[in-house]
């Protein structure tokens, strides 16, 4: 492959969103189904297992009924207001990158080195902890930042499968 690999990149507010799971997913690798399911099976006899037992200490199955709904209320709730709460933190993050406008990154053996209308970032490959697919482009971590590298912002020709080898064997080196 080539010594340098250049690309430029805008904010793409769904592709950063994607990015994200990517990027957790490089953090916490999703768990195997059987391993998934067995866990939501323990949680849900424990839950029933804990609904026969209020009922030894007087309390009807509708109390018990109505403890799960409110939880079940409050769970929404919290999800109502944590997807709210990502929408304005991604809100954010696109008003610093529209400050920013492109950057250009340039790849190489050494690392990579990002640049836009704010600042001048280089990371040596030591300084990368993943390399990893997202639909629609590449996310590359460090520590907690990231950085989502569309496909459609790689170099003529090269398949998004190509770009993460190459940064791949980079990173090995």
């Amino acid at each position: 492959m080539s010594e340098q690999l250049k690309v430029t990149v805008a904010y793409q507010r769904q592709l950063w969103r994607r990015g994200m799971t990517a990027w957790w997913r490089s953090v916490v690798p999703t768990a195997p189904f059987i391993q998934r399911a067995i866990f939501w099976a323990v949680v849900w006899l424990a839950i029933g297992a804990l609904a026969g037992g209020i009922t030894v200490f007087g309390l009807s199955p509708t109390h018990v009924l109505a403890g799960l709904i409110g939880a079940g209320l409050l769970i929404g709730v919290f999800s109502y207001l944590q997807r709210t709460r990502m929408s304005r933190f991604w809100d954010v993050i696109g008003t610093h990158w529209d400050k920013a406008g492109e950057t250009t990154i340039i790849f190489g053996p050494e690392g990579l080195r990002m640049s836009n209308d704010v600042a001048t970032t280089e990371l040596s490959w030591r300084a990368v902890d993943a390399i990893a697919a997202a639909k629609g482009g590449t996310v590359i971590r460090s520590g907690i930042s990231m950085t989502v590298i569309p496909d459609t912002a790689l170099p003529d020709g090269m398949t998004p499968r190509a770009f993460r080898a190459e940064l791949g064997r980079w990173r090995s080196a």
